[in-house]
């Protein structure tokens, strides 16, 4: 994502995402465009998770006709993603 064309940029924070966004992107105004760039600094203020702030570049970028070398996941549902599932404890009788 830069404006030399064939170029590709690797964009690895938040930080990188706004200041691409913020100085050096192919389109100045859309829908997309500016709610990718509230979620991103509410992300780095702290107050959104950067799986939301990351789904919302990703968005502006396609809305920019940028190229997006990543594979196709819906939005954060914002619930954890438990790997392995914890068997239930059993409970110690306590004797008398």
């Amino acid at each position: 994502m830069t404006s030399h064309p064939g170029r590709m940029r690797v964009v690895t924070s938040a930080l990188q995402a706004a200041e691409q966004i913020l100085t050096d992107w192919p389109i100045k105004e859309g829908e997309v465009l500016t709610a990718a760039k509230h979620a991103l600094l509410s992300c780095l203020e702290g107050n959104l998770s950067s799986g939301a702030a990351r789904f919302a570049f990703i968005e502006a970028a396609k809305e920019a006709g940028n190229y997006v070398d990543e594979p196709e996941r819906g939005p954060p549902t914002g619930k954890s993603f438990r790997w392995q599932k914890n068997k239930p404890r059993r409970r110690r009788e306590v004797g008398p």
